[in-house]
């Protein structure tokens, strides 16, 4: 498989970082390109953007206390079950700084958006 093709945005963005933000935003990049293969990067809004095929998978915004993944729409039952305690809004998730990033969940999510984007066509 190809590496995947890195956004010069995102590389300033995440640069622009602290450290351990950067750290975070490193291996959230990492987890989403490896969920869904065939991920492009794009820069809209002041924030990373992750594609697949012609939709976004999702935007991410590094903030004071946490990143920022939108928008985040309603998911079948189970997961949204799950990341429901995430939700900071109707369409936004937050993944706050002070606890472990949940990779096993941001997989799971951007393999279901991914998934609904293939059955739309």
């Amino acid at each position: 498989m190809a590496e995947p093709t890195r956004s010069p945005q995102i590389d300033s963005y995440i640069a622009a970082q602290p450290p351990d933000v950067a750290l975070i935003l490193e291996r959230l990049r990492e987890a989403i390109h490896k969920a869904v293969p065939g991920t492009t990067e794009g820069f809209a809004y002041g924030m990373p953007l992750f594609r697949y095929r012609d939709a976004y998978i999702f935007y991410v915004g590094a903030w004071k206390k946490h990143i920022g993944l939108y928008p985040i729409y309603p998911q079948e039952p189970e997961l949204e079950a799950e990341i429901a305690p995430l939700r900071a809004s109707k369409d936004t998730v937050k993944l706050l700084y002070a606890k472990p990033l949940p990779l096993p969940l941001i997989t799971r999510l951007a393999k279901a958006i991914a998934k609904r984007t293939r059955q739309k066509g």
